[in-house]
């Protein structure tokens, strides 16, 4: 009897488009866990990334506070503030512009620097000559963005209380406590703390 060809053709044509199906369905599965992968990794290294700047900018703060200086023509002042329903405090003291240690106070200039939030930055003022009238002296830096809220709170020893501002010509206090809370786009808002100890000298 003779062989029936278009059967086993059609058989063969089959059997391909099966084995094209299942490697396409491989694929898909393969490709798919590896753009997942990727993504997870890559959120994950921006947010390592961006906690570590908002780290270095705590730390920044936290070393100019640390040898924040009394300096009765300009007292420390710290104003609890509000913008957006939100924390926007002010801060503005005198530290030394550089070094630090009793040593870098003989030989560094005061300056006077101030904190505050505006919108969604946290903004750095520093005025570097202290009897400098004019706004020649004084610099702008933005410290970082995406500032949903900024928070200092002040323990006074004295009381053994923590305050939410500070205005006094007395003892500068004891240590200050930052919070930085930050908003990324459809994201939740997380706080950010550091404890300071102030005036080492």
């Amino acid at each position: 009897r003779p062989r029936d060809w278009s059967s086993d053709v059609c058989s063969s044509d089959l059997e391909a488009l099966l084995a094209i199906a299942l490697l396409a369905t491989l694929g898909a599965i393969v490709f798919g866990s590896l753009l997942t992968t990727t993504q997870a990794v890559d959120a994950g290294s921006a947010a390592a990334s961006r906690e570590q700047t908002i780290r270095r900018v705590l730390r920044v703060m936290a070393e100019e506070l640390t040898i924040g200086v009394k300096e009765p023509t300009y007292p420390w002042v710290g104003l609890n503030g509000t913008q957006d329903g939100q924390s926007a405090d002010t801060l503005a003291f005198v530290t030394i512009s550089n070094g630090s240690g009793a040593q870098a106070a003989r030989e560094s200039e005061m300056v006077r620097v101030i904190y505050t939030r505006e919108g969604d930055r946290l903004i750095r003022f520093i005025r570097r000559n202290l009897y400098e009238v004019t706004d020649e002296s004084v610099d702008q830096v933005d410290l970082a963005t995406k500032v949903k809220a900024f928070n200092i709170r002040y323990y006074n020893e004295q009381g053994r209380v923590w305050l939410d501002e500070w205005s006094s010509t007395g003892p500068l206090p004891a240590a200050l406590l930052l919070e930085i809370t930050f908003q990324e786009l459809d994201a939740d808002p997380y706080t950010i703390r550091e404890w300071v100890t102030v005036g080492a000298l």
